[in-house]
């Protein structure tokens, strides 16, 4: 009688811990479906401030953790801009309320929510103004690779925990473990009133640490470099003040030094279909094609000009120009003196003209630090890509080039990281960087770091990436190896 008293006791034991536990594991796995509990809990009381900088809310164990919060979104199917972008503090109130002005749309409202770079994230942190039953499901997104991943759905268990002092009273964190980089928050909801409460969203991982690339070679230049651009052949042609041309081989052998030009200023170079070298020249406005280093073509002449590119698969010449501190985009036939049509750009500063393989054509907008394609038939931006965090400070892109992807090459002259290259996906997406900016020059610093850098290149095949940089008497052409063959 004692002994099965005992089992039959050991056994209830038994029976109550695993319950216990497969509770435990349903209300812990973001894949299980509860439906006998509510989808979200009441809120708990939470000292720590979702507003905060990613300072003060860092813990020990989450110091090496990027904070990030949403650059640009999109609201579907209202195609609506700029719903819940930013940081709680950065604006007054709290929520979305303007979306209450539309019409409620008869299916799902998505809010698409994009971020300057991509991370492996550990955490989703969802801001809003109250309480929002409303949420039916909350993906976060690789676009570069299409890879993604449901975190959150409506019949979930999750909670809420309360801010205090907060405009913004509640957060739902949403914990997540994967092995790929995201960029991209993707939260339905059931009507524009649930997404009316939505104010922010935090992207919290780390990012995905890339090899530097190698240097190839490394060679001094005899002047100040303006410009640097790689024909067909993988020829390395170089312009140093005062208009002198150099030309390298792949190794980095000095091939050829052209003659001065006798007059102008060139700034930029580019090569044009035939694989001529195609000058841009800033004092008179002209462009200046080279054949086998022989003047074959000149032309325009209406304005200063500062960079210069070519259509791929025709022969326009577009060239950037600024005059009384306006800029306008050139259009030339070659041989020709006379501009199709002057187009006024609608910024204060541009640097850097480049296509890409699909004929759109990219520049920067130096000054506030945005990567803009153009409309090259009428001169206006048809979007533009962040280059730096949410109103972050210190960031002065210099020049760029596009691989044979479409992928951008963006070489700067000051950020806070202090990246020479930051690397943009075909969707403007950040994905990595590469080189060091050097702020206090010696008479020689290390390969792969870089002063004052001026212009960056890449072969035909994307395999190599060329910087010139330098200061004082003492410049640099690098060459560094991307990929291994």
């Amino acid at each position: 009688m004692t002994i099965n008293r005992i089992v039959k006791s050991a056994w209830f034991i038994l029976c109550a811990m695993f319950i216990a536990s497969c509770s435990l594991w349903t209300s812990l796995s973001p894949f299980v479906r509860t439906v006998s509990t509510p989808s979200i809990d009441e809120p708990t009381p939470m000292n720590n401030l979702a507003g905060s900088s990613p300072e003060e809310n860092a813990t020990q164990n989450d110091q090496d953790l990027v904070h990030l919060w949403a650059e640009n979104s999109t609201l579907y199917p209202l195609e609506v801009y700029g719903v819940a972008v930013g940081a709680p503090e950065d604006t007054m109130g709290c929520g979305s309320e303007f979306l209450l002005g539309y019409d409620e749309p008869e299916m799902e409202v998505t809010i698409n929510l994009n971020y300057a770079q991509a991370l492996i994230p550990q955490k989703v942190n969802l801001v809003f103004k109250e309480m929002n039953e409303g949420i039916t499901r909350v993906e976060i997104l690789n676009t570069r690779t299409g890879l993604g991943r449901e975190i959150f759905r409506e019949n979930l268990r999750r909670s809420f925990s309360r801010l205090e002092n907060q405009a913004c009273a509640l957060r739902l964190g949403l914990p997540v473990e994967i092995d790929f980089e995201v960029n991209t928050v993707i939260i339905g909801f059931k009507n524009l009133d649930a997404a009316a409460l939505l104010d922010a969203v935090e992207l919290v991982g780390s990012p995905l640490i890339y090899e530097e690339p190698s240097v190839a070679w490394r060679v001094s230049l005899n002047g100040k470099p303006l410009s640097v651009t790689v024909d067909p052949l993988n020829q390395v042609w170089v312009s140093l003040e005062p208009n002198i041309i150099m030309r390298y081989d792949l190794e980095g052998n000095l091939l050829e030094e052209l003659p001065a030009i006798s007059s102008g200023k060139i700034t930029d170079m580019t090569i044009n279909n035939d694989g001529d070298l195609v000058l841009n020249d800033e004092d008179f406005g002209e462009y200046i094609i080279l054949s086998k280093g022989v003047e074959v073509a000149r032309g325009g002449g209406d304005a200063p000009t500062l960079a210069v590119a070519v259509e791929p698969g025709k022969k326009n010449i577009y060239m950037l120009g600024s005059l009384d501190g306006l800029y306008y985009l050139l259009n030339y036939l070659p041989n020709s003196f006379e501009i199709n049509n002057p187009l006024p750009l609608v910024s204060t500063s541009y640097t850097s003209l480049a296509f890409n393989s699909a004929n759109q054509l990219f520049t920067i907008r130096d000054q506030d630090g945005f990567l803009a394609e153009i409309d090259e038939n009428s001169g206006l931006e048809f979007y533009s890509i962040p280059l730096s965090a949410y109103n972050q400070p210190g960031v002065l892109p210099k020049s760029m080039a596009i691989d044979k992807n479409d992928n951008f090459y963006v070489l700067f002259s000051s950020n806070p990281e202090k990246a020479a290259v930051k690397v943009y996906d075909v969707d403007g997406f950040y994905f990595r960087s590469f080189g060091k900016l050097t702020n206090q020059p010696l008479s020689q610093w290390p390969e792969g770091h870089y002063v004052n850098p001026v212009d960056i290149a890449l072969s035909p095949d994307s395999r190599f990436a060329f910087i010139i940089d330098g200061e004082g008497d003492t410049h640099y052409l690098t060459c560094l190896l991307l990929q291994a063959e």
